[in-house]
C-alpha cells in the first residue's frame, strides 16, 4: 500500500522535465482534463498535508516558545542583583547538597546516570506522551521509506518498460526498411526470370503480396502498442515524481522532528528513552523512600522555585532540575550555546513548514480562480 490509501503505477520520465507541481499540473498528469474523481483525490491529498503541516507547526511553536522562556530566564539570571543571585547560589548549592545524599542513598541501585536522571525528571510530565508519539514518528518513518524504495523502484521499472519498447519501434522501422529492400530486389528477379523464360510470375507475386500485407499489419499494430506504451509510461512518470515529491515532504518533516526530539531527551530512539524512563521510574521509587525520611530535598527544591519565580523566572519548576548551572557560570554557558542551536533549529523547522503551507495554499488559491466550478470541494480545505 502507498502511503495515500492505495496502490497504482506509478509514472517515469527521462530527463529531468518534472519538477515540484502545483494542483493544476497534478491534474494535468493526472489524464489531462480533471475529472471530479482525480480532483477530489489530489484534494485529498493536499487537505491531509495542510493538517499534517498545522499539527507539526503547532508542536514546534510550543518548543520554540519553551526555549525562548529558557533563554529569558538565562538572562534575567545573568542581571540580578549580587545580593539576589547569592541567595540563588545559596538555594542551588543546598539543594546540590542534598542531591548529593539521594545518590549516596541510592548508590549500587543506579540504574541509569544523575545526567540521564535529571533530564528524565526534568521532563517527566511529558515523557510517557512523548514515547508513543515517537514510536509512531519511526514507525511512520519506516513506511516512509518503505514507500519512496517502492516508487524508486517502480520508476525504475517504468523507464526500463518505455525503452524497451522505443528500442523495439527503432528494430521494427529497421526491419520494415530492410523487408523493403528485399522486395525490390526479389520483384527484380522475377520479373527478370518471367521475361527470360516467358513463364507467369503471377503466384510468387501474390505470395509476397500476401505477405507483405501481413507484416504491414503487424508493423501498425505492433507501433501503435510501442506508441501507447511510451505515452503511458510518460503519465505514469509524472504521477510516481510527483507523490515522490509529496513523500519526500513527509520524510524531511518527521526527521526533523524526529531528531530535534533526539537531541531534547538524550537518546537515539524511543527504546532508549523507554530504558531510561524505566530506570528512572525505578530509582524514583528509591528515592520516594528517601524523601520520605528527610524531606529536606523537596522543602528546598520548593524555596528555590519561589525565589525563581520571584525573580521573575519563566519556568521556576525546571530550574532545580539543573540546580548546577546556577551555580556554574561556565555550564550555564555551554547550556546557552545549547538552547541557541536549538533554537535555531527550530526557527529553520517554522521556516520551512511556513513555506511549504504557503505554496499549498497558494495552489489552492490559484486552482480555485482556474477551475471555480470545484468550489464546493474546496469548502472543506
Amino acid at each position: 500500500m502507498g502511503l495515500f490509501g492505495k496502490k497504482s503505477k506509478k509514472k517515469k520520465k527521462d530527463g529531468s522535465s518534472y519538477e515540484w507541481m502545483t494542483v493544476d499540473e497534478a491534474l494535468k498528469h493526472s489524464g489531462g482534463e480533471s475529472d471530479s474523481e482525480d480532483v477530489e483525490a489530489i484534494l485529498d491529498r493536499l487537505q491531509d498535508q495542510l493538517k499534517n503541516a498545522d499539527r507539526i507547526q503547532n508542536e514546534t511553536v510550543l518548543e520554540y516558545n519553551e526555549i525562548e522562556k529558557h533563554l529569558g530566564d538565562i538572562q534575567i539570571l545573568e542581571t540580578l542583583p549580587k545580593e539576589y543571585r547569592a541567595r540563588i547560589k545559596d538555594l542551588a548549592g543546598n539543594l546540590l547538597e542534598y542531591e548529593k545524599q539521594r545518590q549516596d542513598y541510592l548508590e549500587g541501585n543506579r540504574i541509569i546516570s544523575d545526567e540521564k536522571y535529571r533530564k528524565m525528571d526534568m521532563y517527566a510530565d511529558e515523557i510517557p506522551e512523548k514515547l508513543r508519539v515517537m514510536e509512531e514518528q519511526e514507525r511512520y518513518l519506516m513506511l516512509v521509506k518503505n514507500d519512496m524504495r517502492q516508487i524508486e523502484g517502480e520508476k525504475g521499472s517504468i523507464i526500463f518498460e518505455k525503452d524497451e519498447a522505443v528500442k523495439k519501434k527503432k528494430f521494427l522501422i529497421k526491419f520494415s526498411c530492410f523487408c523493403i529492400a528485399a522486395l525490390i530486389v526479389i520483384s527484380i528477379i522475377l520479373i527478370m526470370v518471367g521475361n527470360s523464360t516467358g513463364k507467369s510470375m503471377l503466384l510468387p507475386f501474390l505470395v509476397m503480396s500476401f505477405i507483405a500485407c501481413a507484416y504491414i499489419a503487424y508493423f501498425v499494430v505492433s507501433v501503435k502498442a510501442c506508441d501507447d506504451t511510451v505515452s503511458k509510461n510518460e503519465k505514469m512518470m509524472g504521477r510516481a515524481v510527483d507523490l515522490l515529491n509529496r513523500v519526500k515532504i513527509k520524510y524531511v518533516n518527521t526527521v526533523n522532528a524526529l531528531d530535534y526530539t533526539y537531541e531534547k531527551y538524550g537518546c537515539n530512539s524511543h527504546q532508549e528513552l523507554n530504558y531510561l524512563w524505566q530506570g528512572y521510574r525505578r530509582e524514583k521509587e528509591e528515592e520516594k523512600k528517601f524523601k520520605k525520611n528527610t524531606g529536606l530535598l523537596a522543602a528546598c527544591q520548593e524555596s528555590l522555585s519561589d525565589a525563581l519565580k520571584e525573580a521573575g523566572f519563566k519556568l521556576p519548576n525546571m530550574w532545580p532540575h539543573q540546580a548546577d548551572l546556577l551555580i556554574d557560570k561556565a555550564a550555564l554557558s555551554d547550556f546557552k550555546d545549547v538552547l541557541l542551536t536549538r533554537h535555531r533549529k527550530l526557527k529553520a523547522q517554522l521556516d520551512f513548514n511556513a513555506r511549504q503551507k504557503d505554496g499549498m495554499v497558494s495552489d489552492i488559491k490559484a486552482f480555485a480562480r482556474k477551475y471555480p466550478e470545484y468550489a464546493e470541494l474546496l469548502k472543506n480545505i
